[in-house]
């Protein structure tokens, strides 16, 4: 009896002890999981009393404000979107019922925290937390001329300041309402991939676009590669996995390296990736930021890390016994979004240097005063100021007499590289551009990617890059 006892009383001391273990861990290191969790109706009882701070373009639109009310006396807020088509992906919800995205997540603690610079004892008396506002590098007429570009296509639109990383412009297509977020999600959410930020997490094959990456490996090695060294091209090129041709089987003879650019010959360049090597080749790759998630300011589970990929699976992009030859015309197995590409140019846009792209430039309290400044950062650099200035010469000869004429701005040089990489579907491909302007010293570096279209990336993409371009450099809101 006794032992049965003891028994009795070491289960219910350990079961205690369990309790004990159980609630601290719910309540210090799982707290803030739980309280994140859509539904919980204790924190959305809490969230309805915060005046959640705005978020702003960079020309001062509202993009998400909190809007105020009484209820039994008590004044509640709900947060409104008033733009609510212009940057979903970007800009994000946050709903009791459906959770948190976007930039709303990202700076949720300033957004719903208590920053102001009123006297302590307002503070104090104030009945409801105070958020700080967000203003963003977004500008709202560049991002209105990149969504009206996508109107019933799907793809996506990057535009980045070449000189900062600020990003000016990140559109997706097929996008949403933020306003019928918190009324219609489940209606949204049948729409297949309208969730889907496309700039950042998208997954294409870039095509030709990443000649740019293989031709600053190129210039960068110790090859003795130059923009004027010689090639012989006959159509095609034999390598272990299968000749490589020419888009539409053309045959473009003897030409320089700033030709295979201009007229994108995958010969050429094949045969660059070739004498290159999975080491030199990986390296310019890395420099460029693939493999490696993007530091922008956005949710990790909405941005992509660009590179190789077995499956689902990043791998290395500097393996001995790659296909090199089809690595350094875009295909194999690589997998971008259009940040990364965006990122590609605004680095040859930079003189070399690569910088860190983000999305908003400063958080503000109700006070007036500045909590946290955005400033440039570098992430590393790509190629010496002479490697990035021949690339820009010979991105400029690709949009004056190559594939990407129909990006040519008037009164204004512009440099750039298209791509088309197939689908596998017949008759459809991704379409791309990837471009700066003006060229001889860049303001605006774009990516654009128009998908499952029967066009090209000179006929489909370059267009839509054009327009974002002009727009940018217009100015203004």
């Amino acid at each position: 009896m006794n032992r049965n006892i003891s028994r009795l009383n070491w289960a219910l001391a350990a079961g205690f002890v369990l309790l004990v273990v159980m609630l601290g861990w719910w309540q210090v290191v799982d707290a803030e999981d739980l309280r994140g969790r859509a539904g919980n109706q204790q924190t959305a009882h809490r969230e309805r009393l915060i005046d959640r701070g705005s978020i702003l373009t960079a020309d001062g639109v509202a993009v998400a404000r909190s809007a105020a009310k009484k209820v039994d006396g008590q004044t509640i807020y709900r947060r409104v979107y008033p733009e609510g088509t212009l940057a979903p992906h970007v800009v994000g919800f946050t709903d009791d019922n459906v959770g948190t995205t976007g930039l709303e997540s990202t700076y949720d603690r300033y957004l719903s925290g208590s920053y102001g610079t009123e006297p302590l004892l307002q503070r104090l008396n104030l009945k409801a937390k105070r958020g700080a506002t967000l203003k963003t590098t977004l500008i709202a007429r560049v991002q209105r001329v990149a969504n009206q570009q996508l109107l019933g296509r799907t793809g996506a639109v990057v535009a980045l300041d070449p000189k900062t990383g600020a990003v000016l412009a990140m559109a997706s297509s097929p996008g949403y309402d933020l306003s019928k977020v918190a009324s219609g999600f489940a209606t949204i959410q049948k729409q297949e991939g309208v969730l889907v930020n496309r700039a950042t997490s998208g997954r294409y094959a870039p095509g030709s676009t990443f000649k740019v990456v293989t031709a600053t490996a190129a210039l960068e090695s110790d090859l003795s590669y130059t923009p004027t060294t010689q090639f012989d091209d006959n159509g095609s090129i034999s390598t272990p996995g299968g000749p490589i041709r020419n888009f539409g089987g053309k045959t473009f003879g003897r030409h320089s390296l700033t030709d295979a650019l201009t007229f994108s010959i995958n010969t050429t360049f094949a045969r660059i990736g070739t004498n290159l090597g999975a080491k030199r080749l990986g390296a310019e790759m890395t420099a460029f930021g693939f493999g490696a998630r993007p530091g922008i300011d956005l949710p990790e589970n909405q941005v992509i890390a660009s590179g190789r990929y077995k499956g689902p699976t990043l791998v290395a992009s500097d393996q001995e016994g790659e296909d090199t030859a089809r690595i350094a015309i875009g295909q194999e197995q690589l997998v971008v979004a259009p940040l990364q590409m965006a990122m590609v140019a605004q680095a040859i846009g930079n003189d070399g240097t690569l910088l860190r792209p983000y999305l908003v430039q400063t958080i503000v309290d109700r006070g007036g005063a500045v909590v946290r400044e955005q400033t440039p950062q570098e992430v590393g650099q790509v190629a010496s100021a002479q490697t990035a200035g021949e690339l820009l010469g010979m991105m400029r000869r690709v949009v004056d007499e190559g594939t990407g004429t129909s990006a040519a701005l008037a009164g204004l040089s512009v440099a750039g590289k298209t791509g088309t990489a197939e689908t596998g579907d017949s008759g459809l491909n991704n379409a791309w551009f990837i471009g700066l302007a003006p060229a001889e010293s860049p303001k605006v570096a774009v990516a654009v990617v128009i998908e499952n279209t029967g066009g090209t990336g000179g006929s489909d993409a370059a267009p839509v890059a054009r327009e974002v371009m002009q727009a940018a450099l217009a100015g203004g809101g």
